[in-house]
This record gives C-alpha cells, structure tokens and sequence, in this order.
C-alpha cells in the first residue's frame, strides 16, 4: 500500500574528497556492501517515458526492520531517494527525497511501490527511512539511510532514465 510521506522535499548531500569516488555502475538491482545485505532495492524498468510508472522492490535485512521501526516509531515507512549519476564539484552526491513515493514494509520484511518519475534524465535510486518519530536523541543524530547510490556491492546503483513522451 503507498501512503504519502510527511516530510517536506529534502535534499542533503554525502561528502567525499573529489575524485576519490569512482562513479556506480547503473544496474537494475543493488544491495549494501557493509553491511552485506542490509538493504537490496531492484526495478525491472531501465528506460521508461517520464510521467509513466515504474515499480521498484526490494528488502531489509532483520537489523534494518529493527531500525527502521525505531526511527518511524513502528510505521515502517519507507521512502525512494533519488540521486545524480555523478558527483558535484566538491564531490559531495546530493539526493532528494521522493516524497510521494514511500511504502510501507512488509511484515515479511519486502516491499514494492511505484513511483511516477517526471524528471527526465537518469538518475540513482536508492531508499531511506520515513518521517524519524523516534526520541529527539535519534531523529537530531541518526541516519535515516538505508540504500544510497554508494558503496554498495560490486559498486551498483539502481538507474532507471527517463525519456520525454
């Protein structure tokens, strides 16, 4: 079921000496490296019209369930991020928060959504933990991340482009 997150648009970035970064290989699917499986996310579409659905599953290892539902209070809400394909100048990776495509997990610990990508373009995706409702300790120093562009395994990101109609 996908319900709408509650948190604005945000865009923060992960700061990295230039060039020290070599770039992800845009792949259909992608897990953590370390720790190995924590998140996996994969779609079957690596090319779609811009506006048109595209349906993004994947899974949390049972760590990641754990934290998770500390960081949404048991909503297990979970949000797809987006990410350029390269670094900017200084060699920090922005990502922004899709918003209006998050899910709830799975009892089981899987989840689907689709999301209606406009932007055209490619881009990473990645997910991350919904609205923090946990103790203010958590929310003000925690890491909502759960899969981002970088440093996953065999160095792949989830690319799906998007052409104009």
């Amino acid at each position: 079921m996908t319900i709408a997150c509650a948190v604005a648009v945000s865009v923060i970035g992960i700061a990295a000496p230039a060039g020290a970064v070599e770039s992800p290989k845009p792949r259909k699917s992608a897990c953590n490296a370390d720790p190995a499986d924590y998140a996996c996310l994969r779609t079957d579409s690596r090319k779609e019209v811009a506006g048109e659905p595209v349906t993004f599953r994947g899974s949390l290892s049972t760590q990641a369930q754990k934290n998770l539902a500390q960081w949404t209070d048991g909503e297990n809400t979970i949000c797809l991020s987006r990410y350029k394909t390269r670094p900017e100048e200084d060699g920090s990776w922005p990502w922004q928060t899709l918003d209006e495509a998050c899910t709830t997990l799975n009892t089981d610990g899987t989840f689907g959504l689709v999301a209606y990508l406009g932007r055209q373009g490619k881009f990473f995706y990645g997910v991350e933990m919904g609205p923090c409702k946990g103790d203010a300790g958590l929310c003000g120093n925690g890491d909502g991340g759960l899969l981002s562009a970088l440093g996953n395994k065999k160095n792949r990101a989830v690319a799906v482009k998007t052409i104009a109609p």
